[in-house]
């Protein structure tokens, strides 16, 4: 596979959120605005805890699998809510949802920037926050049109979610080509 970047994540249970998937996208499908919003993929939801370059040697790899081993994911990890990062200079808008958990996520995440450092990768540049990517907006002005309706469509369904533990306590290094529609992500 072409690679565009790699990510190390812990892994989420994508079965969950199967039904808010499928119901976003018959409101979008219905109301003709599928070019308009762009998903996460639905098979590989997660938490990204560290970003790294495209290119990465196998010995680096093989390094950071099994640094991050050692890291205990053995807590639950439930939603808490949504929100929307905005990114006016990039034309980009992204709908999360928030998580809680008892892990140290943001140790984690600085353990492996003290370890790699990698600060030319922008996303490493941003105060981290742990979140769970549910989909880019590609036109503002058409989804504020169709806001209330979707919102209101993602609280009934994360209304489901809320006490369930979605960590399936694992934790891996991705390669991913964000090349194609949804990001192709596969585990290394």
């Amino acid at each position: 596979m072409k690679t565009t970047s790699h990510f190390i994540w812990i892994e989420l249970k994508a079965d969950l959120f199967s039904d808010i998937f499928v119901k976003i996208y018959n409101y979008m499908k219905e109301n003709n605005i599928e070019n308009s919003l762009l998903f996460q993929n639905p098979l590989s939801l997660h938490i990204t805890l560290y970003y790294l370059e495209k290119d990465i040697e196998d010995n680096t790899k093989n390094e950071i699998k099994e640094y991050i081993k050692d890291f205990n994911i053995e807590d639950k990890i439930t939603l808490s809510w949504f929100n929307y990062f905005f990114r006016w200079e990039w034309n980009r808008v992204v709908l999360y949802f928030t998580s809680k958990t008892n892990l140290p996520l943001k140790d984690y995440r600085n353990n492996l920037h003290n370890k790699y450092n990698r600060d030319y990768v922008e996303d490493n540049r941003f105060d981290f926050s742990p979140h769970i990517t549910f989909l880019r907006i590609k036109f503002g002005k058409l989804f504020e049109k169709h806001r209330e309706n979707i919102e209101n469509i993602i609280n009934e369904e994360l209304q489901k979610l809320y006490n369930l533990d979605l960590n399936t306590r694992n934790i891996f290094l991705y390669a991913v080509n964000s090349n194609f529609k949804e990001e192709i992500q596969l585990k290394i």
